[in-house]
């Protein structure tokens, strides 16, 4: 199919883009690296008046690798990220990316595209959501806001950004020690049937700061918080991963589709929960 007509404006500033999203408001579609609207154009499941494209807007496409975390341009590619000569400061960001489509999507898909799309199953809300992250968002008239990873994501497709905001940057902080992830898909590239990331520190041999999030099981990226508490303080061997993914089967209440059942989804959850757990012990 052929997208139904719309407008196009590629502005020079972020002022100029603010005063579009202002102007139009709903109407108005902002487009990144075109990896979910185009098809949404496609289908006609989008309609909108005007397309927004921020393709010239420098100040947008800042990575900056600071002291306690990673503060990442809307418009950067997942594959500047990825081939970034201090990713290795967040170690398992570059596996994170590397499970975003293929390398052709990669060279297209944007960070802050992801976010802002708000996808359930993607790989990019649900680490900002495991790292208590933040999401800059701007508009002409109320000037900056940020938001909370668990306050941004609040439905399928669906965040707290209103219609006149553009995102403009992520905060990723550190977590205090590497990042694994795993997830199932019916092939290579696909969106997650389900999909867990997991950090955490050492201290004494013990576990600290655990962070453990779910995708693919829900509306929004889920926070394993009771297996979280849990985990606190304890070793980092098999009898406490076990006692983890327990309590990630009885508090997870997926959803089923076409593509598992609400039982496979649950059991697929606690298997990769207890998977990343263990890469990381």
């Amino acid at each position: 199919m052929k997208p139904p007509p719309f407008a196009y404006a590629d502005p020079d500033s972020l002022d100029e883009v603010l005063q579009l999203l202002a102007d139009v408001g709903d109407d108005a579609a902002v487009i990144a690296g075109g990896q979910s609207l185009v098809p949404l154009l496609n289908l006609r499941l989008a309609r909108p008046e005007l397309v927004i494209d921020p393709r010239r807007i420098g100040e947008l496409r800042g990575i900056s690798f600071e002291t306690t975390g990673l503060r990442v341009g809307a418009m950067v590619r997942a594959v500047d990220l990825e081939e970034h000569d201090s990713t290795g400061q967040m170690p398992g960001l570059t596996r994170v990316l590397s499970l975003i489509g293929h390398s052709q999507i990669r060279a297209r898909t944007t960070i802050g595209g992801s976010i802002a799309h708000g996808d359930p199953a993607a790989e990019l809300p649900a680490l900002l959501v495991a790292l208590d992250g933040e999401v800059t968002l701007k508009s002409r008239d109320r000037g900056t806001r940020i938001v909370q990873a668990n306050d941004f994501f609040v439905g399928p497709l669906m965040t707290d950004r209103a219609p006149d905001e553009l995102v403009t940057s992520i905060w990723f902080p550190y977590p205090s020690g590497p990042i694994e992830i795993d997830e199932v898909a019916k092939r290579p590239g696909d969106f997650a049937i389900v999909g867990a990331i997991a950090s955490f520190g050492i201290d004494d041999s013990n576990i600290t700061d655990p962070r453990i999030a779910l995708f693919g099981v829900g509306p929004t990226p889920w926070r394993a918080a009771r297996a979280e508490a849990f985990l606190a303080g304890r070793p980092a061997n098999a009898e406490t991963i076990a006692l983890a993914g327990q309590a990630v089967r009885d508090d997870l209440d997926p959803r089923g589709d076409i593509h598992g059942s609400a039982a496979y989804r649950r059991q697929l959850g606690v298997t990769l929960t207890e998977r990343t757990l263990g890469a990381l012990a």
